[in-house]
């Protein structure tokens, strides 16, 4: 049930739903980029993070990938994948880290939707346990997650070696489309507790149909607002 369905309760109604709610550990799943944020962090990420002559080297190195993945020869986990590891391949972990949490402190306030933030913290007052669950990497996704009191984070990782330094590739899957899926089925699995049941869920993109469709309730968001989901509404929304 969401948010913005409560107003014909009365009071003892709705303090009744919000009990439900919570005795059943309602899951409330969003997307990050387009979904909480206005358009992607990525290309944010990758300027603010790398010095101006290693972004130009990265994205001239894998433009024949970024250009088959627009054509649909490539897939995104391999396109991306490539860029990535071109763009940090060799830079310590730890120092991205705390790049990371420079940039959720100081970029990603900056791009927040403030109508998606206030359902967002409607969520929490509520009893809901919200979960990010992003194609974007851990290291800015988590600090700023944990500051706006997520209770968990799904998203994309980046291999590191023995020595603490980013590798090729990411670490796992590309949390996107059908990752999506398995990552949430994973931690809800991993609960030893009443288990969580997913309530509503919220994407701007094909890549959170599967998120989306294990949900009760599912809304897409566009730039002109919010919108409830439906199998035929994707036809309007981007491919990421």
């Amino acid at each position: 049930m969401d948010n913005f369905n409560y107003h014909h309760l009365n009071n003892s109604e709705m303090n009744m739903a919000v009990i439900n709610e919570r005795a059943h550990k309602s899951l409330a799943l969003f997307d990050f980029d387009g979904t909480l944020t206005r358009g992607d962090s990525l290309w944010r990420w990758l300027f603010f993070a790398l010095k101006p002559i290693r972004l130009i080297k990265s994205a001239i190195l894998t433009l024949p990938w970024l250009v088959g993945y627009r054509l649909g020869y490539i897939s995104n986990n391999e396109a991306k994948g490539r860029l990535l590891s071109a763009a940090f391949g060799g830079m310590y972990a730890e120092n991205l880290r705390n790049v990371g949490r420079l940039f959720a402190e100081e970029v990603i306030p900056q791009i927040l939707r403030e109508d998606m933030m206030a359902r967002v913290t409607s969520y929490q007052s509520r009893g809901y346990e919200c979960v990010l669950v992003s194609a974007s990497l851990d290291y800015y996704l988590e600090p700023w997650a944990r500051c706006a009191g997520f209770v968990q984070v799904l998203c994309s990782s980046l291999k590191t070696d023995e020595l603490g330094k980013v590798g090729s590739g990411f670490a796992g899957l590309n949390c996107h489309g059908a990752e999506k899926v398995a990552r949430i089925q994973r931690y809800i699995d991993s609960r030893s507790d009443c288990k969580p049941v997913v309530i509503v869920a919220y994407g701007d993109s094909r890549g959170d149909i599967p998120m989306m469709e294990l949900a009760r309730e599912a809304w897409w968001v566009t730039r002109s607002g919010i919108e409830p989901f439906t199998r035929s509404a994707d036809k309007n929304t981007h491919e990421p």
